[in-house]
């Protein structure tokens, strides 16, 4: 609709109005028109304002039939100047200032003006690709692992693009034939005869492949990023992938003035620049495109295990869940090395990290037993020395456990009430065997009734209840020098007591007693090391049936049992009857929450008792084994036991102390075991370390 305008005038002073329409008046050659924006004067107030225009007369007609209908007239309201609303201009979202997704993205700052690098948001990137020329012929699974695996710095993409067959295998047959034409003009002697030859078999190759076998036809191209945060740290890694790659045959470019098309190439986007996708361009069949693919990893990080330390592959940090079932048939850990490897400051590092974790350690360590005691203490462990010159005893006849139903805990399953008391006396059973070298049948025999009137004399029974007093106070348990007392009873089990006597009333008599340890701590070291040798094997029992003891109290809590020097109980000095105890427990150790670790010297001392079957067993029935450094001849032994590659081999024969091959379920990777500084303080059992503490602890004010 059109409007006219009005323009109305009035003093302020007499508030008189006087309105004039210029509707109806000519206007004065210099007046302005109406809807100008008129000057103020003084003692006068102007004001524009729009009204319709009066409508035509044929609008003023009325239709026949029609009446009219007054309408009362509704007062004007005053609109503000040129009141219809101006319309917004259109916009993008980027122009009027709003945050979009290429916003969040993009980089906030972008150096492209070198020639070997790019600088996005202070990070240095160069990139390369592997030439179409620099692959190796033939390939292996994962043959571009050793690449992906390079470490921190270093990511790697490989594009694949299908060709159509039909037109792929024109080409080929095209190209083969010119070839041949080309082999008869030449001869022998040219240089480029073998590079002829090649292309005729290659295309051979390729042809039969796709027509018998099946396989399609693709061409890879493979960019490789290297980044850092400062120029030096990029350059060094980008040295790195070089050498490596000419390591594994395989030739890389730089993409020199092209790093921002490379930039751009690498990220999620499927987008390859054109000339980098021809330089790198390689034709590659169904078999090396999935031999291209990473399925073997080198990494081991579980986010709920402890750290061990530094990968060795790609300097990733190295972490292990042994109770993670997920991953780990059962928890069994193997640690082999030579002497000074580093095997017991390994064990005591787990140890500790374990108990950081609240899960329940036990140590077992038969020799040099002291080197444990530091770190022990340190954390509020208890350390238990089992000896004749100790005072520390566990009574080896005590019951502790209230039920052997192991799911009491939670409650789902009826009391079943197997007595506690033929429990243990099976155990003691083992004991004597241990203790008396050829003990008889008969004389197992005589022991059985011996030990049930033992434990009666003490108001202990076959039924579990009489294990407690009425106030529910547990009974007093009888100990050896009370065996000793009833066997020296009836001639029939003197030869019993006699074997007895030096746990009674000999040189070992408080290794008899009644237990005066704390056994309720979360970190318990058996020292056994200062045992002679002839009492080894029992003083090894004794620690393993209460440590076992432990075990089987609960299905839920977890355990790690540690046992230092391994041969002793499976080696050509132990008996069979300890091989089979400590077998038991590798073996079934899982099914009550726990994992044994074992540590040794070296791999033959698994298979000097028995022809080996104990050493095999627990070799089998451990999922995790660690290989710390070997001399050459018991390296290969090693590797004909595990399966190592000969590669893994000569890793093992290299590495320095503290460093190993870690074997955990299918991964196989080298590990740098790394310390804290105040772990390594507790463990250190290097002298000049000793001696360096000795002097600090003397040159402390008193």
């Amino acid at each position: 609709m059109r409007h006219r305008y009005q323009i109305r005038a009035f003093e302020t002073e007499d508030g008189h109005f006087e309105t004039e329409n210029f509707s109806q008046k000519k206007i004065p050659r210099r007046q302005k028109r109406p809807g100008a924006r008129p000057v103020e004067q003084d003692g006068a107030g102007w004001q524009v304002e729009p009204f319709p225009e009066p409508e035509g007369p044929e609008k003023k007609r009325m239709r026949k039939g029609q009446t009219k209908v007054s309408k009362k007239k509704e007062p004007k309201k005053r609109k503000p100047l040129f009141c219809k609303k101006p319309q917004e201009p259109e916009v993008s979202p980027l122009d009027s200032g709003a945050f979009t997704v290429p916003d969040i993205l993009a980089p906030a700052s972008a150096d492209l003006g070198h020639r070997d690098y790019v600088e996005v948001d202070g990070v240095y990137h160069t990139y390369f690709y592997i030439a179409g020329y620099g692959y190796p012929s033939t390939v292996g699974g994962g043959w571009l692992c050793p690449v992906i695996e390079s470490g921190e710095g270093i990511n790697v993409s490989f594009t694949f693009t299908k060709q159509p067959r039909e037109k792929i295998l024109s080409k080929i047959a095209h190209t083969t034939m010119l070839n041949r034409s080309r082999m008869r003009e030449i001869g022998d002697t040219r240089q480029d005869y073998e590079e002829v030859d090649g292309a005729i078999d290659a295309g051979l190759y390729l042809k039969n492949e796709m027509n018998r076998d099946g396989e399609d036809f693709y061409y890879m191209t493979t960019l490789i990023e290297v980044h850092g945060e400062d120029l030096e740290t990029m350059e060094q890694r980008a040295a790195w992938l070089e050498t490596r790659c000419t390591a594994l045959g395989m030739t890389v470019r730089r993409c020199d003035y092209r790093n921002e098309e490379g930039f751009l190439s690498a990220l999620p986007l499927l987008s390859l620049d054109p000339d980098i996708e021809r330089k790198g361009r390689r034709n590659v069949l169904t078999s090396g495109v999935a031999a291209s693919f990473p399925f073997s990893s080198f990494e081991i990080c579980d986010q709920t295990g402890v750290m061990l330390g530094i990968n060795q592959h790609n300097r990733s940090a190295c972490m292990l869940d042994v109770f993670d079932s997920a991953k780990y048939s059962n928890g069994n850990m193997c640690v082999m090395g030579m002497s000074g490897a580093g095997k017991s400051f390994l064990m005591q590092l787990m140890a500790l990290r374990y108990r950081q974790q609240g899960v329940q350690v036990f140590l077992l360590c038969p020799l040099k037993g002291h080197e444990l005691c530091p770190a022990c203490e340190a954390i509020g462990g208890k350390y238990i020395k089992l000896s004749p010159t100790s005072k520390d005893c566990i009574n080896i006849m005590e019951i502790r456990r209230s039920t052997l139903d192991t799911d009491s805990q939670l409650g789902r399953l009826a009391e079943r009430g197997d007595s506690l008391l033929a429990d243990k006396i099976s155990k003691l059973h083992i004991f004597f065997s241990l203790l008396k070298t050829g003990i008889t049948e008969e004389e197992k025999q005589y022991l059985d009734p011996a030990l049930v009137e033992c434990y009666r004399r003490f108001g202990i029974t076959f039924d579990n209840a009489s294990l407690r007093n009425k106030d529910g106070s547990p009974r007093t348990m009888p100990d050896l020098h009370d065996l000793y007392d009833l066997l020296q009873e009836q001639p029939e089990t003197k030869s019993l007591a006699v074997a007895l006597a030096r746990f009674a009333t000999g040189s070992a008599a408080n290794m008899g007693q009644q237990t005066n340890v704390d056994l309720q701590n979360k970190y318990i070291v058996l020292d056994i090391s200062e045992l002679p040798s002839d009492l080894v094997s029992v003083g090894m029992f004794m620690a393993l049936d209460f440590c076992w003891d432990k075990c089987k109290e609960s299905r839920v809590e977890k355990k790690l049992l540690m046992l230092f020097e391994l041969w002793t109980l499976i080696g050509s000095s132990s008996s069979p009857i300890a091989a089979n105890f400590v077998l038991e427990i590798v073996k079934i150790i899982r099914g009550y929450g726990g994992a044994m670790v074992g540590e040794t010297q070296d791999c033959h001392d698994y298979f000097a008792l028995g022809d080996g079957q104990y050493g095999r067993a627990i070799l089998s029935n451990s999922r995790i084994k660690i290989v710390l450094p070997m001399e050459e001849e018991e390296a290969v032994f090693t590797q004909k036991v595990l399966g190592l590659s000969n590669e893994e081999t000569l890793q093992i024969i290299r590495n320095r102390r503290g460093e190993g091959l870690l074997c955990a379920g299918h991964n196989r990777i080298s590990v740098a075991f790394q310390p804290t500084p105040t772990e390594y303080d507790m463990i250190t059992t290097s002298r000049q370390d000793l001696e360096r503490h000795m002097r600090e602890d003397k040159n402390e004010p008193g």
